[in-house]
């Protein structure tokens, strides 16, 4: 018999603050689907998987951090002014994002019994 396996969700914070792009929430599961929890397993493995969640995100928002910047970039190079402020707004929001993986540890730690 095989193992209930789960895998943490994003966290509502960032699933909140991400709602408008439903590709990023995506991405960031799928990273989390990388990292589990089964019944049996020690405290060891357990904060290990811990880690490795709070690294999936924090690696995962900071690459779409510097996406975001590469973006803001080329729309400053066009000089298109509201093609700027969009990027403009979504870097910061990658950015807020990314500073706030610290308040989603307390949900991450329920998930996995801290």
């Amino acid at each position: 018999m095989s193992e209930l396996v789960e895998h943490p969700p994003v966290p509502q914070l960032l699933q909140e603050k991400l709602k408008d792009y439903p590709e990023i929430l995506a991405d960031l599961q799928d990273a989390l689907n990388g990292v589990s929890r089964s019944p049996g397993m020690s405290k060891t493995r357990l904060t290990d998987e811990f880690e490795k969640a709070i690294w999936s995100l924090e690696d995962g928002l900071s690459h779409f951090m510097a996406e975001a910047a590469s973006e803001l970039r080329a729309a400053e190079a066009s000089g298109d002014s509201a093609l700027v402020a969009k990027a403009e707004a979504k870097w910061k929001l990658m950015a807020n994002c990314r500073r706030s993986v610290p308040r989603c540890l307390d949900e991450l730690g329920a998930f996995f019994g801290r």
